[in-house]
């Protein structure tokens, strides 16, 4: 394995281009706030948390999978993982990469993991409805790995390990422009 900078470069250009790949979230339920982690954050973060905690060999669940881009990606770096996903489409398209539970966070029994990588919905549109995706990856995971909004002051206490831009395309009647962007914090919490 080439361990250089330039090996680690690649390796993340190579792990953008196949998670870009992917059929795109059918993104049709603004109340489950749908929106499409892009590849290249989804890479960048991945890949931290391959070198924080490494993935090779870990159960991990993605809770609130959408096209299940994160646990795609977990699996392309060794994990074995199981999507969760309530909408039909989204399921269909996490079928297709693995083993998938389908129904919502907190209504679905779910495996004891190694650990929970999730983009949930932010509780935009719903006050708290992120609550239970945390409240369920504390009780079946020692390591989260959450993506929120950077204004989010109500996560249990951890680690921002990565923070940028999320571009929202206008998916939705509510949109008043062809794309926004706003800023996201990747936390990695520790039970």
């Amino acid at each position: 394995t080439d361990n250089s900078l330039d090996g680690d470069n690649l390796r993340l250009k190579h792990l953008a281009i196949e998670l870009s790949k992917l059929a795109a979230h059918p993104c049709h339920e603004v109340s489950l706030e749908q929106y499409q982690t892009e590849g290249d954050i989804a890479a960048r973060w991945l890949a931290l948390i391959d070198t924080i905690d490494g993935l090779d060999g870990k159960r991990v669940l993605d809770l609130g999978a959408g096209n299940g881009i994160l646990g795609f990606g977990a699996k392309l770096l060794g994990a074995e993982v199981t999507f969760v996903e309530c909408d039909e489409k989204a399921a269909a398209l996490c079928r297709k990469l693995g083993e998938t539970i389908e129904g919502r966070v907190g209504d679905v029994e779910l495996p004891e993991v190694d650990m929970v990588i999730m983009n949930p919905p932010w509780g935009r549109q719903i006050p708290g409805s992120d609550k239970i995706f945390i409240t369920e990856a504390q009780r079946v995971a020692p390591v989260i790995h959450l993506m929120h909004s950077a204004g989010a002051n109500h996560l249990p206490e951890g680690e921002i390990i990565l923070e940028g831009e999320f571009r929202l395309p206008a998916r939705y009647e509510h949109h008043k422009s062809r794309v926004a962007v706003t800023p996201f914090h990747c936390w990695r919490i520790v039970a």
